[in-house]
């Protein structure tokens, strides 16, 4: 009877890791690495950091461009308001124009 279960839980075992190794997907990652030489490295490394500062200089750039043009908008705008409000205050009234 020990025999059997011990026979049984052994071939168990083999058939565990086929199993498992079955369901899992046949294509794996691939990573291509490229050795170089060091001038070569430094001046990738340069390149690469030169792209990130000019990517960020010109994010910031347009966002203080807009922030600017934003300004200057509502200037505009806030002074036309106070020529309309200036003009309506100064349109004459129908008391004013009465011959009494």
């Amino acid at each position: 009877m020990k025999t059997i279960i011990t026979a049984t839980v052994i071939l168990a075992a083999s058939l565990f890791p086929t199993a498992a190794s079955a369901q899992t997907n046949p294509e794996m990652e691939k990573m291509t690495i490229t050795y170089r030489a060091p001038l070569d490295y430094a001046l990738y490394q340069y390149t690469i950091e030169l792209l990130g500062h000019y990517r960020s200089e010109i994010q910031s750039s347009i966002y203080h461009q807009a922030k600017h043009n934003s300004h200057t908008m509502a200037k505009a705008f806030n002074r036309s308001q106070t020529q309309k409000m200036t003009e309506i205050a100064v349109m004459p009234t129908e008391k004013s124009l009465s011959p009494e």
